[in-house]
């Protein structure tokens, strides 16, 4: 048993065991894609790579609603156009505090992010720049 361990350890280290890895990989990883568990699992994954695992927990547990116009999305993590291309009318985004960059909240458990927005809105504050003032300014003028 431990010859046949051995030699699994030095088929992974050559090109074709690499290439085999990949492979298995990127079939799980469709596979999972094909499914709303499997693309919340991979979401997941994703953000806690990128924000850290408290982050990603408080995501796992809000609805998919946005909290500023309240849109209700479909679905937690809908199917994407293509793998890196999010579709931004039907996937919810992850607002923060921008005086914060995203590794602050991996390193920082007890900092958490503003909210879930739908895509409109999460531009709306961006190039609003997060000011209130530019905000009831906005407000004034439509309220004339």
């Amino acid at each position: 048993m431990a010859y046949a361990n051995k030699r699994q350890e030095r088929y992974v280290k050559t090109k074709k065991g690499k290439e085999a890895i990949n492979k298995s990989r990127k079939k799980e990883q469709e596979e999972k894609r094909s499914m709303p568990e499997g693309r919340i699992i991979l979401r997941y994954r994703r953000i806690k790579s990128i924000w850290g695992e408290t982050v990603a927990n408080w995501w796992l547990k809000k609805e998919p609603i946005c909290e500023i116009c309240g849109i209700k999305f479909q679905e937690k993590a809908p199917k994407r156009k293509s793998k890196n291309q999010p579709n931004f009318n039907k996937e919810s985004v992850i607002d923060h505090n921008h005086q914060y960059e995203k590794k602050d909240y991996k390193k920082n458990s007890t900092l958490l992010p503003r909210g879930l927005l739908c895509n409109s809105c999460n531009l709306l504050l961006g190039h609003a720049k997060d000011s209130v003032q530019i905000l009831k300014s906005a407000i004034r003028y439509l309220d004339d």
